[in-house]
């Protein structure tokens, strides 16, 4: 079983990676697209942006990205924001958020996912693709619990990925944009040095996105011209596809959720100027699906000398010089049903044509003997695992005992069947309420929560049910998986006898 507490995860490491996806969102580039968008911070500020994004109703099904912060998932609220945009014809990017803690914004975890997937879920979206961020600019350690942590965020992506599909195939995940303009060191992590590292920690995660999300300021400073190109510039995505695109051969489709210009030290006019040529430009490349600057409207620091509308509400030249770009979009707003195994999942996404040769093929022979033998090391391995000689009431067991870190986190998800007179013992170090969940795992077991050395509760673990969170009943400091239907009962003693 997949060990989860709350509070303490390091998550989602797989015994097998599967090198094949399918996708079941479709590509936005493949109908009739309005790239026009625009950054809100508030779901009340719908009617304001459907002006700009749509132009006045010239236009139709522009974008709007918006974040929602986990003390934030009020149902009536997001239900009727996500109907509003069906009425407005309004495609919404949701940027999920933790919390701020001062100036730092904690730090993911993996029941932020399942919670965020869970309520995401129950909306009524107005178009087949339901587009999702997962987190905001992660190369900066005030956005990620204080520390920058590639690794970790690798793995968070990873597993919203699994935990979103894993209820409908029409989410469509985003990463994190970088911070393309952050330093390195401290409190900071270059751009293409993060990707690089996130790419050594999760290979196949390049494979598994939906698309590309970019934030593309003209920096430093948000006072550069667009004509300027760099890393770090208003197509500063083009400079993330060039790493990607040695990650993956798709051809990602690409979101920028963020661009703009600061009127510190430019002037209305020569923003609209700088917009007018990156859309006609940078932002018309073939691979760009949304557009969706930094930010429709801030009356106050910091945000203010960004704002598209004036204190007064009155649009800005930049806002008329957007406005003029939107056109009719046509997204897919029916969902089709779910694929069957049987049934290839639709998709359109471009593929780069590889030139790789073919692995090669091992002979029947040759495959049957190398099978024999990892058959046998792994059946050997297996049996020496479970040495230690557990009781529990007038249950005896043979248990694999686990209390490091990492194999906390695989727990039983590493084997494909238990034996019946087979156990994992969790030394969990702590005495709490814990939490579990069933992901990777390939049989059902009983969940014996165990407070010292007596039972205080039983759990039936499915694992058809890989994202269930599974709570122990009062506070345990060990827990014993079993096979189902163990009569193990409250009150049990549990002694190891050797």
């Amino acid at each position: 079983m997949k060990f989860y507490i709350l509070y303490c995860l390091f998550f989602a490491f797989y015994f097998l990676l599967a090198t094949n996806y399918s996708f079941a969102v479709y590509d936005p580039l493949s109908v009739p697209n309005n790239r026009i968008g625009v950054h809100i911070l508030s779901p009340d500020e719908l009617s304001d942006a459907v002006k700009l994004v749509n132009n006045d109703g010239q236009g139709s099904w522009g974008y709007v990205t918006i974040p929602i912060q986990a003390t934030d998932r009020n149902r009536e609220k997001w239900t009727v924001f996500m109907e509003k945009c069906q009425q407005l014809k309004i495609i919404p990017i949701i940027r999920v958020a933790t919390l701020g803690d001062g100036p730092i914004w904690l730090k993911p975890q993996d029941s932020d996912l399942i919670d965020f997937a869970n309520f995401l879920n129950d909306l009524p979206w107005p178009t087949q693709n339901r587009y999702v961020v997962i987190f905001n600019e992660v190369n900066r350690a005030d956005e990620y619990g204080g520390a920058v942590s590639p690794e970790n965020y690798a793995e968070i992506l990873n597993n919203a990925i699994d935990i979103f599909k894993r209820l409908s195939d029409n989410f469509f995940i985003l990463p994190s944009a970088m911070d393309n303009a952050a330093p390195n060191g401290g409190n900071f992590m270059r751009w293409d040095i993060y990707l690089k590292r996130m790419y050594l920690q999760r290979p196949e995660l390049f494979e598994k996105i939906d698309g590309w999300n970019s934030h593309s300021y003209g920096n430093p400073g948000f006072f550069s011209s667009p004509a300027l190109s760099g890393y770090n510039k208003s197509d500063s995505f083009k400079y993330d596809l060039e790493l990607v695109n040695r990650f993956t051969k798709r051809k990602l489709p690409v979101f920028i959720t963020e661009a703009g210009w600061s009127n510190a030290g430019l002037d209305d006019r020569t923003i609209a100027t700088f917009y007018n040529h990156a859309f006609y430009n940078l932002w018309s490349n073939d691979q760009v699906v949304a557009v969706t600057p930094f930010l429709l409207f801030a009356g106050t620091p910091p945000f203010n000398n960004f704002s598209l509308l004036t204190k007064d509400h009155q649009p800005t030249l930049a806002y008329q010089t957007i406005q003029t770009y939107a056109t009719t979009g046509e997204p897919l707003l029916k969902v089709y049903p779910t694929p069957t195994p049987d049934t290839p999942s639709p998709t359109s996404m471009e593929t780069i044509p590889s030139e790789a040769p073919p692995p090669p093929v091992m002979s029947p022979s040759t495959q049957n003997l190398w099978q024999k033998i990892v058959n046998y090391i792994t059946k050997i391995i297996h049996l020496s695992r479970f040495s230690k000689t557990i009781t529990v009431g007038s249950k005896k067991y043979q248990a694999e005992i686990v209390s490091t870190q990492s194999d906390l986190e695989v727990g039983l998800a590493k084997y494909n069947k238990l034996e019946e007179n087979q156990a994992m013992y969790f030394d969990l170090k702590a005495k709490t309420i814990q939490t579990f969940w069933m992901k990777n795992m390939k049989f059902d077991i009983d969940i014996i929560w165990i407070n010292d050395d007596i039972v205080v509760g039983v759990s039936r673990g499915y694992f058809k049910d890989p994202y269930a969170l599974i709570q122990s009943p009062s506070p345990a400091n060990y827990v014993l998986e079993v096979s189902p239907n163990s009569g193990i009962k409250l009150g049990d003693r549990l002694e190891i006898v050797n």
